[in-house]
């Protein structure tokens, strides 16, 4: 029988789990999606001052560009009219944290659909969630939380 020789290919100082790759490369995708600094959103207290001093139009226009949502929608998703959407250049605390939960969510349904794959899942009724458009429910935070639970589950294989 021949022996086999072990060798160690990654140092002791080095990390190496999937989960911390994978939270790390969807900060980065939420920073990029909101075309704002990785530092504002790496730590919860930096997204509190981040939120506490509002996201810019900038923010908001790219987040229209990636989810693809017209102003009308994501001034639902916000709780506000799209005449205030269209006036505001920074916004309040509130609308700041919707925006930031509506490009965590597309991060992560983008990074496990696809761009066109994820537009598609979020228009189309789901049974595990008693037939409702994933769309109608961004406006509430407790919807946003389903629907990233929905996505994790299919990503580890769980079908409902």
């Amino acid at each position: 029988m021949k022996t086999r020789k072990y060798t160690r290919k990654h140092s002791p100082t080095e990390v190496h789990e999937p989960a911390v790759a994978y939270e790390r490369a969807r900060q980065l995708a939420v920073h990029q999606l909101l075309e704002i600094e990785p530092a504002k959103v790496n730590e919860p207290l930096s997204r509190v001052e981040t939120f506490r001093k509002g996201l810019r139009k900038k923010s908001f226009e790219r987040l229209k560009e990636v989810t693809g949502l017209d102003n009308e929608t994501l001034a639902t998703a916000l709780a506000v009219s799209s005449k205030t959407i269209q006036r505001t250049q920074v916004f309040d605390t509130v609308q700041s944290e919707k925006m930031y939960a509506l490009a965590e969510l597309y991060a992560t349904g983008i990074e496990y659909f696809g761009k066109d794959g994820f537009h598609r899942w979020m228009d189309r009724p789901l049974f595990s969630l008693g037939n409702v458009k994933p769309l109608n429910l961004i406006d509430v935070s407790e919807g946003i939380s389903l629907l990233k639970t929905e996505i994790f589950r299919l990503q580890h294989g769980i079908a409902v």
